[in-house]
């Protein structure tokens, strides 16, 4: 029986592999850690057990892991969070566990967005570029990033020089904001090529897409084959880009999946599942079946009660 540990369990994505191993897999034990206690984090429902965690920016995090993954037999572990990711891959022949990331290579380059125009070689693609003091004009939107920064922690739409300024001071770099479609891709390596899932985002509420429409992009495609190539991946990831001007931005790359994923699964693309199909040694085409060439899906949220008194 395969074990499995899925830290930041959290996240959306967190939930995402949990609900995944609930539908599908009987023969997985499931352990989550967190930050959070148990009754904090819906995955927990269904884990044999929840670890509360350190942050992963501890200096003993990956001390205590350690021990956790041996103490609890543990097959594979899935870390979640960008820096606990590369951390993760830059560790992996030291842990006791198989360490369900791509290669560090390719981690320390998804999370360092401020170098994205130094690989890009993809027609239609490009990177926006750094922003530098004399660039910068007031009531003109900038968007600042932090590298190693996810979701919208480290991301910023700022319109004022002094502020701009500030960020830059303080490590964040600058990007023009670019108006137009935002468009995030799911892929999955497998047997040399990459597997994808396009979807443009029809509505935003508060940072999380509610509203996708999956669509089929020649670029997108050519730009994930790309990266699977380069890099020889192994793992599911995602990216992010912006359309204007006839070309798609390259404004994001996560070296895992991301919350936003559970929404292919609707059109037979289930990633999360593939994943853990992969992990347990089945295929995974069996869960990368698409069923319609374009569709729309639309997010909603559900309720847990995590915990009670009479």
């Amino acid at each position: 029986m395969l074990r499995v540990l899925i830290t930041a369990s959290g996240t959306g994505t967190g939930f995402g592999y949990a609900q995944a191993k609930a539908r599908w897999f009987s023969g997985i034990t499931l352990y989550t850690g967190d930050t959070n206690p148990s009754e904090h984090v819906t995955a927990s429902l269904f884990a044999e057990q929840h670890f509360q965690l350190p942050a992963s920016t501890a200096s003993d995090y990956f001390e205590k892991l350690r021990d956790l993954l041996q103490e609890w037999m543990i097959d594979s572990y899935i870390p979640l969070i960008d820096n606990e990711v590369v951390q993760a891959a830059a560790l992996r022949e030291t842990l006791p566990a198989r360490v369900a990331c791509n290669s560090l290579e390719f981690c320390e380059f998804a999370t360092a967005k401020s170098r994205y125009i130094e690989w890009v070689d993809v027609d239609g693609v490009v990177a926006p570029r750094n922003l530098k003091r004399i660039d910068l004009r007031n009531n003109e939107r900038v968007v600042a990033k932090q590298d190693c920064g996810f979701g919208g922690r480290a991301t910023r739409i700022v319109d004022d020089v002094d502020t701009a300024v500030s960020l830059m001071k303080n490590g964040w770099s600058l990007y023009p904001y670019i108006e137009g479609d935002e468009f995030t891709v799911d892929c999955f390596p497998l047997d040399g090529h990459v597997l994808t899932s396009i979807r443009q985002r029809l509505e935003v509420k508060s940072g999380v897409c509610t509203k996708t429409r999956i669509v089929h992009d020649g670029t997108l495609v050519a730009l994930a084959s790309h990266l699977q190539q380069h890099f020889a991946l192994t793992d599911p990831f995602c990216f992010q880009t912006r359309k204007a001007y006839g070309l798609h931005y390259l404004i994001d790359i996560n070296p895992r999946l991301g919350a936003g994923t559970a929404m292919s699964a609707l059109n037979g693309m289930d990633f999360f599942a593939a994943h853990l199909a992969q992990l347990s040694g089945q295929s995974p085409l069996e869960f990368l079946r698409p069923r319609f060439s374009e569709c729309v899906v639309t997010r909603q949220y559900s309720e847990y009660l995590m915990s009670a008194l009479p």
